[in-house]
């Protein structure tokens, strides 16, 4: 009998990329914030009694939540959440980002290290990691994810319309970031889950690319010409950049920034 996983946020560019990722191994039932689901639920982070009925009537064995909104509707959401997860045999994986370390870019981070965010989207998911941290313990999985692309990404939208309309698109040189694929936090996702992994994932090229330069190069491999870029330099080289180090990922399922670059040619 397979496993029951409901993707809270799962019609959004990462929750689509987990739920193709695991639709064949596991059930799978997703959810929306402000829209109807074939098949799944509307639910809003501000409606705490739905999430309680649904979680009743649905009973899954893992919950990925991959959701956006206000922040304080969201960490009462997963308050509420992780009340409900706590002490059962089941699993929460929590989609966190790069930013819980925006308060210091002075170089790249790896799981081990503390969270020091500056940014109020870094703080909530710093605090929101915590509390769920505190909850529930052994139950939890976090991924920390840096800029995800995909051919119909809201980025990869971004530099065609610039390319077209010739409007200033915002750069900035000396800012560098890893990056990574859907794909790969799909697959990443049914690794983990498959194998029965705990903590914190970062899950992102092994290597660090300058973000303006990405670009470009994104330009050149799709043959889209460069936008107008109106550029915002940095006096110093900074990071925004997750580097995976956990051993247990395998290689088949590690990227650099070049392979990034390939996959978004093949696709």
């Amino acid at each position: 009998m397979k496993q029951k996983v409901f993707i809270i946020g799962g019609t959004g560019l990462v929750g689509r990329a987990i739920k193709e990722s695991l639709t064949q191994a596991y059930e799978v039932v997703v959810t929306a914030g402000h829209h109807e689901v074939e098949g799944g639920y509307q639910l809003p982070a501000e409606d705490l009694d739905a999430l309680i009925s649904i979680l009743e009537k649905e009973n899954p064995d893992v919950v990925i939540s991959s959701m956006r909104g206000d922040f304080q509707a969201q960490y009462r959401f997963h308050e509420t959440l992780a009340d409900w997860l706590g002490g059962k045999a089941k699993r929460l994986l929590f989609i966190s980002t790069a930013n819980v370390f925006d308060g210091d870019m002075s170089q790249p981070w790896t799981e081990e290290a503390q969270p020091n965010p500056g940014s109020d989207y870094g703080k909530y998911k710093r605090d929101c990691e915590a509390m769920l941290e505190h909850k529930l313990s052994g139950q939890l999985i976090i991924f920390r994810i840096p800029s995800v692309w995909a051919p119909d990404c809201p980025r990869m939208q971004l530099l065609r319309e610039h390319s077209a309309s010739r409007e200033p698109l915002a750069a900035y040189p000396n800012d560098h970031v890893n990056v990574t694929l859907t794909d790969q936090v799909g697959a990443c996702a049914k690794y983990v889950l498959d194998h029965d992994l705990k903590g914190i994932f970062h899950i992102g090229s092994r290597d660090t690319v300058d973000y303006y330069e990405f670009q470009k190069m994104v330009c050149d491999q799709l043959e889209i010409p460069y936008p107008v870029f109106e550029l915002e330099h940095s006096p110093d080289k900074v990071y925004q950049a997750v580097i995976p180090a956990r051993a247990e990922i395998p290689d088949a399922l590690q990227l650099t920034v070049l392979q990034v670059l390939q996959a978004l040619k093949q696709k």
